[in-house]
């Protein structure tokens, strides 16, 4: 995990950059410091663990067994091609 330290007047120049290094790199951080001594840190906010919920709207609402094929004649007449 890329750890960079960055010093509060360079960040404050840098902040675009640094943002998008944090963003788009993995894990990658940055120790924002004033005069060697740590401030705050920089993370991506969604670096930690995604959890992918599966079937969250089950039961919620029915699928018509005609969803694939319903309307069509009144969508290919949109379209002009009926």
């Amino acid at each position: 995990m890329p750890v960079e330290q960055v010093e509060y007047e360079e960040f404050k120049e840098k902040l675009p950059e640094l943002m998008g290094k944090v963003q788009y790199s993995d894990n990658h951080q940055v120790i924002v410091t004033r005069h060697g001594v740590p401030l705050v840190k920089l993370v991506d906010y969604y670096s930690g663990p995604q959890e992918i919920k599966l079937g969250v709207a089950e039961g919620k609402f029915i699928i018509p067994d005609d969803f694939d094929t319903m309307m069509s004649d009144e969508i290919a007449e949109m379209f002009g091609v009926k």
